[in-house]
């Protein structure tokens, strides 16, 4: 591939992020390049071209290269998608995910060619890739030798006997572990190998690349080693995982003792920095009326971020109602359902109680289209939410309680942490299965146990002391320094093609074996009939 094929440097300067997702999957991201930036280092990042993702990004002044398709736009119009987020239907949302990604590989694969490959101007020292991204950190290292690690913001089993990660349904005897071996792993390695054909035909229409020369995917990544990899928790890339070491046991407890993968703390987005980003986080005069209405007496805050429970005037009623119930005072953020007075009002109207609702709310609710949690939280008596990994660290480190409603993925793993670490309530149900008189109970429950308290401070001061942005930046520069100047990255590169070769040759001489053996057998019974019948 030319001049892209070695990393020649010996100096590490620019850092390049790939990640996508909602606000809340790519927010600790930006505090990760913001941590970057503090260090010197030039930070590019290339994310959906929404308006939240450039905003952030534009705040923090880090380059924002645009990057698949505008995923908040999807959400918001796809009738599919939003439908079945609405009505809690996972399986069909994840159906619509995979069918966005399928019919848009373009929109992610021409970036990451113009910005990486192409001329090669903007290729970095280093790349950081996201989990649903990982496909491009291999194709970096691998074919264009671009030092890479993968950051995650969890991360899940599916060899423990006793639970399934992600809400996946426990089965008995552990056989969940084939959702991840005979599921995911085959679709995974099917959407590698399309985004692969996407890029060698962006270079071949670019004329960069001739038939001959094209890298195939199997040439560094076959899918018994992808497969392997999983199984048996060996990362093809230095793994990282954005979360507190308190997680790991909770969530992880068949992680071999001496796997690469490690636990480096949450990656926030300072208080300081957060009080800058106004865009993103409000200003002044937003925090002086959320300050004013604190000040009365410690509210609930309850948030959803891009979720969406039933409809718009359902959810609204219901964070009303819980308040009323437990007959507490709260600050709601509007998220992605765009939660307000006008909303509530719209939603009663009609109704008999309309009057008594609009008018407790109007004297003990705060409705906020933006609020920076770090600035927030410590301020709440207690947090109720989706359980999206940013919100949650962020709740843990204010040494709040907190309530998880959960919806799908990895917010049922963090609802059973919050369970397990006893600060706070994580519900079992689906949002759009909790009832106001359910949520109610559970805020009752736990504004009245002083022990969840008292633990949600001790965990809290545990968390602040993990600083995943500085533990990144040290360990960037840990593997440029041992990994990449040393010699030994290249060196790696070059043993995992050796490998690979060695186990697809394996694999034609046993597949070819199988045959011989599948065409004796076959004419063995041929001749067998011949003989008895002829």
């Amino acid at each position: 591939m030319g001049k892209v094929d070695e990393n020649r440097n010996t100096t590490l300067r620019k850092v390049t992020i790939i990640t996508t997702g909602s606000r809340g999957d790519i927010q600790p991201f930006v505090a990760i390049g913001i941590a970057l930036k503090k260090s010197g280092y030039a930070v590019r990042v290339l994310t959906h071209p929404s308006e939240t993702h450039t905003m952030i990004l534009n705040d923090f002044g880090l380059e924002h290269v645009p990057f698949g398709i505008d995923c908040d736009r999807f959400m918001q119009q796809d009738k599919g998608a939003r439908t079945s987020m609405e009505t809690g239907d996972t399986i069909n949302f994840f159906k619509c995910i995979a069918e966005l990604l399928s019919n848009n590989t373009l929109a992610v694969c021409t970036p990451f060619h113009d910005e990486l490959i192409g001329e090669g101007k903007h290729r970095p020292d280093l790349l950081i890739v996201s989990y649903l991204n990982r496909y491009f950190g291999l194709y970096a290292k691998h074919v264009l030798k671009i030092p890479t690690i993968e950051i995650k913001l969890q991360h899940w089993v599916f060899d423990d006997p006793s639970r399934a990660p992600m809400g996946m349904p426990t089965l008995p005897l552990g056989m969940h572990k084939f959702i991840e071996t005979k599921l995911m792993a085959p679709q995974d390695y099917k959407v590698f190998q399309k985004l692969h054909e996407c890029i060698a035909d962006i270079m071949k229409d670019r004329k960069a690349i001739t038939e001959s020369s094209i890298v195939r995917l199997d040439e560094f990544l076959l899918y018994d080693q992808w497969l392997e990899s999983l199984v048996k928790h060996s990362p093809l890339l230095p793994l990282f995982i954005s979360q507190s070491l308190l997680f790991k046991d909770i969530l992880c407890p068949t992680l071999p003792s001496l796997s690469k993968v490690k636990y480096v703390g949450p990656a926030i987005i300072e208080t300081t920095d957060q009080m800058c980003g106004f865009q993103s986080f409000g200003d002044e005069s937003e925090r002086k009326i959320m300050q004013e209405f604190i000040d009365k007496q410690k509210p609930v805050y309850m948030g959803w971020g891009s979720m969406i429970r039933k409809s718009t005037h359902e959810m609204v009623l219901f964070a009303v109602e819980a308040l009323m119930l437990s007959n507490q005072r709260g600050i709601i953020l509007g998220g992605m359902a765009g939660l307000s007075m006008q909303v509530l009002k719209d939603a009663v109207a009609g109704n008999v109680n309309s009057q008594q609702i609009i008018d407790y709310a109007k004297e003990n609710v705060l409705f906020v289209d933006k609020a920076p949690h770090e600035w927030l939280f410590p301020q709440v008596s207690l947090t109720v939410h989706h359980g999206g990994a940013g919100t949650l660290n962020a709740t843990l480190r204010a040494g709040v309680p907190t309530i998880v409603t959960p919806i799908f993925g990895d917010q049922y793993d963090n609802s059973h942490v919050v369970q397990n670490l006893g600060v706070g309530v994580g519900f079992e149900l689906q949002l759009q299965k909790i009832t106001a008189n359910d949520l109610s109970d559970a805020i009752n429950a736990v504004l009245n146990d002083s022990s969840m308290a008292t633990r949600a401070k001790e965990v809290g001061e545990q968390v602040r002391k993990e600083c995943g942005c500085r533990a990144i930046v040290e360990e960037v520069e840990k593997f440029w320094k041992e990994n990449v100047r040393t010699g030994s990255f290249s060196k790696e590169i070059n043993n995992w093609k050796s490998a690979t070769q060695k186990m697809k040759s394996a694999n034609k001489k046993k597949t070819l074996r199988n045959r011989i053996v599948l065409g004796s057998a076959l004419a063995v019974a041929i001749i067998a009939f011949l003989i008895k019948y002829i």
